[in-house]
């Protein structure tokens, strides 16, 4: 708040002294106009910035690097859910002006701010291609450890697990971890997360025996609980599923010493011939395991509960939707 206010004093006085469409008085809005667009303030940073951008370009040129600081600020103060074309076009701009940066490092942390003002507004769907940019600049240039590398990794992951390119997504994931594990004895919150992503990246792709490292690290630095790391939803049949509306399975099994899932059974059911199905998914889940005296043990008799409704919509054209809920997760 204090510099909020010394920022609009500074803007105030330097667009009497100089006039609004002086390059200094633009340099101040531009100063001015960041401290609105951190604090929420978007409209009245828009106002700010109103026809600065303008200013810098008489003074510069149109692909001059002064020109990044008030994009920045114009794409943070522009970007909306319903209209986020000419925000997205501000950052764009920015973003080509630093390829032509000789400075990779500088490259990397300006594309990732765009990530970060983009991940504030909600326009998460909008970070790739500067994700990407980031990536590309900080390649060889930044250390294992680095967060700033682990992060730009983290990112790149999320993108390519949902284009369902696993492996790819596998080797990022590794790296991320790579900056973000330590050794205490209790797991950050950003390790465990990424542990977990790399559960289900690896489970997905056949490979249970690499899982196996990330499911005994968590078991083994973290409370133990009885919550899969990785769940394979059950394949119902839609035709019984209408027959018996809604369903429950209630299994049992053993969590072993790696995490695997052993000895499954049913207690309970609502449709019998759905039984093989949830005991074939629950066959494939993966644990934590529980640690006793520094050493895995296998816990007996954990019980897991999948819960099927199909919803009938009626519309022009019968539309079916149903979802699994997976012990309080719901797919």
């Amino acid at each position: 708040p204090l510099a909020l206010g010394a920022a609009a004093d500074a803007y105030k006085l330097g667009s009497k002294f100089y006039g609004k469409n002086h390059l200094n008085s633009a340099k101040l809005a531009i100063n001015y106009a960041g401290l609105l667009n951190e604090t929420g303030n978007y409209r009245k940073a828009a106002k700010t910035l109103r026809g600065k951008l303008e200013v810098m370009e008489e003074a510069y040129g149109k692909d001059a690097k002064e020109l990044v600081a008030p994009l920045l600020e114009l794409g943070s103060a522009h970007i909306d859910s319903r209209k986020s074309d000419e925000a997205i076009g501000y950052f764009q701009r920015a973003s080509n002006i630093l390829n032509d940066n000789d400075n990779p490092l500088v490259r990397g942390k300006r594309n990732f701010d765009i990530v970060v003002r983009l991940l504030k507004r909600q326009a998460n769907q909008h970070t790739r291609p500067f994700v990407e940019a980031s990536y590309t600049a900080y390649k060889g240039m930044l250390q294992r450890n680095d967060v700033r590398w682990g992060l730009v990794n983290y990112h790149m992951a999320i993108w390519l697990l949902q284009d369902e390119s696993l492996s790819e997504a596998t080797y990022h994931l590794n790296a991320s971890l790579d900056a973000f594990k330590t050794s205490d004895d209790q797991m950050t919150t950003m390790e465990r997360n990424l542990r977990i992503m790399l559960i289900d990246a690896l489970q997905r792709t056949g490979n249970s025996v690499s899982a196996t490292e990330h499911c005994l690290a968590i078991g083994e630095r973290s409370n133990w609980i009885a919550d899969p790391l990785y769940i394979r939803p059950p394949n119902f049949d839609s035709v019984t599923i209408k027959q018996s509306d809604p369903v429950e399975i209630t299994l049992s099994f053993t969590v072993a010493e790696k995490g695997f899932v052993k000895n499954t059974k049913i207690e309970s059911y609502s449709e019998p011939n759905l039984n093989n199905e949830a005991l074939a998914a629950l066959a494939e889940f993966r644990y934590a395991p529980r640690f006793s005296n520094g050493v895995p043990v296998a816990t007996k008799d954990v019980k897991f509960t999948i819960s099927y409704d199909c919803l009938l919509y009626t519309s022009d054209a019968a539309d079916e939707r149903s979802s699994v809920d997976l012990g309080g997760r719901r797919i």
